[in-house]
């Protein structure tokens, strides 16, 4: 004869004999506990999930633009991995950033465009203010004159262009894939 599997009680930690298949405590007082323990749990997720969808809806443009951006620099910093520093040829810097051709601040147009932002190491970046002369002149030697032209002819068409939440959002997902693909 079988004997009668057992298992602890998932409220009051017993051990029991199991009577039912997919029993997961050991009395009736303890089902009504385990079934409160289930209701506040899901009642935790859903309010998890309307607490989220209700921080979307109060977020500002800029919010939404520095996460896209977050994510479009991890990209360019990940594609750009076995590059030197688009400005000064670097190799050796502790961090890199993705660095800005034609700047956020005043074209933004480019904000999300590859050909204008590079791995750039944090002192070109930050400490020299983009080092733009030879960002340009490291432009040049990587892709030509042409490029660099069409791309400042480009920036400055698109010099005010505004960027709209949904853009924003389908910015940040579509690099948020590049990263995973990458990865893979």
């Amino acid at each position: 004869m079988k004997q009668p599997s057992k298992r602890r009680c998932k409220v009051c930690q017993i051990v029991f004999d199991i009577k039912q298949p997919l029993q997961a405590v050991c009395s009736y007082k303890c089902a009504i506990e385990y079934s409160k323990k289930l209701k506040a749990n899901k009642e935790a997720i859903e309010w998890k999930k309307t607490k989220s969808d209700l921080k979307d809806k109060v977020k500002t443009l800029s919010q939404f633009e520095a996460e896209a951006k977050k994510s479009f620099q991890k990209w360019i910093r990940l594609r750009d991995k076995d590059l030197p520093c688009i400005s000064c040829g670097s190799t050796e810097s502790d961090t890199f950033d993705g660095g800005h051709f034609k700047k956020a601040e005043i074209y933004s147009g480019v904000i999300f465009d590859e050909r204008n932002v590079n791995k750039q190491c944090r002192r070109c970046n930050r400490f020299l203010n983009g080092n733009e002369l030879m960002y340009r002149e490291g432009l040049v030697k990587r892709f030509g004159v042409d490029f660099v032209t069409e791309l400042e002819h480009y920036a400055n068409e698109t010099r005010q262009y505004k960027w709209t939440k949904e853009q924003l959002i389908a910015k940040k997902l579509q690099y948020d894939l590049k990263i995973k693909e990458f990865k893979l």
